[in-house]
């Protein structure tokens, strides 16, 4: 399966599931010790799929990974 573009708040991250993108963006939106304060605001944090920049993914990658802008 190749990678998709999700966006997680203003993070584009390619992956295979929105919450593999999830995972990845939520330390570096906040500390893991401040999500386990805010357990709403992590249940709150989406992965939004968005296709239109699936053709900014790297072909060479074959793991989830946040693109760097």
């Amino acid at each position: 399966m190749s990678l998709q573009a999700y966006k997680v708040q203003d993070i584009l991250v390619f992956s295979n599931k929105g919450t593999e993108a999830k995972m990845l963006a939520a330390p570096v939106i906040k500390s893991m010790a401040d999500w386990r304060e805010d357990v709403a605001g992590w249940v709150a944090l989406r992965a939004d799929r968005t296709p239109e920049l699936d053709d900014q993914v790297n072909p060479g990658k074959t793991e989830p990974y946040i693109h760097s802008q």
